[in-house]
């Protein structure tokens, strides 16, 4: 019988366009031979950038990564609205070139476009799914209706824009463009922020490229890498599986301790930690200032163990336990 095999660990990966944040997963699927890998944070098929990849145990963590405020930078297209609310859509609204090219040289669009980001489009605000998205409703994803023309009634979510800029607007390939870098919480639809600007500011606006630049403390270009470069080392290693995983547990892998590095980490020593890895009951001292709700790693030798919180007496309470023996 054959060993199954262990190989837990978060690829930040970077994103190319024109490919589904599944297609990453089967892709690597494929080049590693591991079944057990989840993303976190779908991204549209046009957009690229930070991907969190986990495989094993450690996508038990998922749901964490999931949960942290991102940071995007879209650049958007003036003067009409599309179905898909990107690029990739048909255009459905429009205005009139010469009045849009008025607003523009005058200034005025500029103003109306800050005014409506600080006024509308800043802070807590509620947000409808589009149609083309992942979103289920009566077990079918969204994009399954649009394609077939069908409108489906969403309720409105609450979602946090933390902070938006936008750039000015310019002339690009016949196009009046701007840029905006959105920091938000989980959930928000850019695409959807940009249709809701362009409406409010009543010019029209779709997305032209989207970058997700970070995932909480997860930043693009540190310690991030592209399929392409995954799959050379394919080719170095002459397809040998083994040896691949084994490159990119040593050179790739991003350490889960620091994308955590909001939870507070407590040390165990040997007795603590065969406890943990058994699930056995565990009274920790000397974080008193952690709370109730305070999720906490418990690490053994640098190793994280699992995510647990503390009830009132100490005790903890698990979450996740991602070991089953030191």
């Amino acid at each position: 019988m054959q060993n199954k095999i262990e190989f837990n660990g978060l690829l930040l990966i970077d994103k190319d366009s024109d490919i589904t944040s599944f297609g990453v997963i089967s892709r690597l699927r494929a080049l590693t031979g591991i079944k057990k890998i989840g993303h976190c944070g779908t991204l549209d098929p046009f957009a690229t950038g930070m991907l969190p990849v986990l495989f094993g145990r450690y996508t038990k963590l998922a749901q964490y990564l999931e949960a942290m405020d991102k940071t995007y930078q879209v650049e958007f297209v003036l003067g009409a609205a599309t179905d898909t609310m990107d690029k990739t859509g048909q255009i459905i609204d429009s205005v009139d070139p010469t009045e849009l090219h008025q607003l523009i040289s005058s200034g005025e669009l500029d103003r109306v476009l800050h005014n409506v980001v600080e006024s509308d489009l800043t802070g807590e605000i509620e947000q409808i799914p589009p149609m083309y998205s992942a979103v289920k409703i009566a077990g079918k994803p969204l994009y399954k209706y649009a394609r077939k023309g069908q409108e489906v009634d969403r309720q409105a979510r609450k979602i946090n824009i933390y902070q938006a800029e936008l750039s000015k607007i310019r002339l690009q390939n016949e196009q009046w463009v701007c840029t905006a870098t959105i920091s938000c919480s989980k959930g928000t639809y850019i695409r959807t922020w940009i249709d809701d600007l362009g409406r409010k500011a009543k010019c029209y606006a779709y997305a032209r490229s989207l970058v997700r630049q970070k995932c909480g403390n997860l930043e693009l270009g540190n310690g991030s890498v592209t399929l392409d470069e995954l799959f050379k080392k394919k080719e170095e290693f002459a397809a040998d599986q083994s040896k691949l995983r084994n490159e990119i547990e040593q050179k790739y892998f991003y350490p889960i301790e620091k994308a955590l590095s909001d939870f507070p980490q407590y040390h165990l020593n040997q007795t603590e930690a065969e406890k943990v890895t058994h699930g056995q009951k565990l009274i920790i001292d000397g974080l008193a200032e952690i709370d109730a709700t305070s999720l906490i790693q418990l690490l053994y030798n640098n190793r994280l163990l699992a995510i647990v919180s503390l009830n009132k007496l100490n005790e903890v309470q698990y979450q996740r336990v991602l070991a089953d023996k030191v």
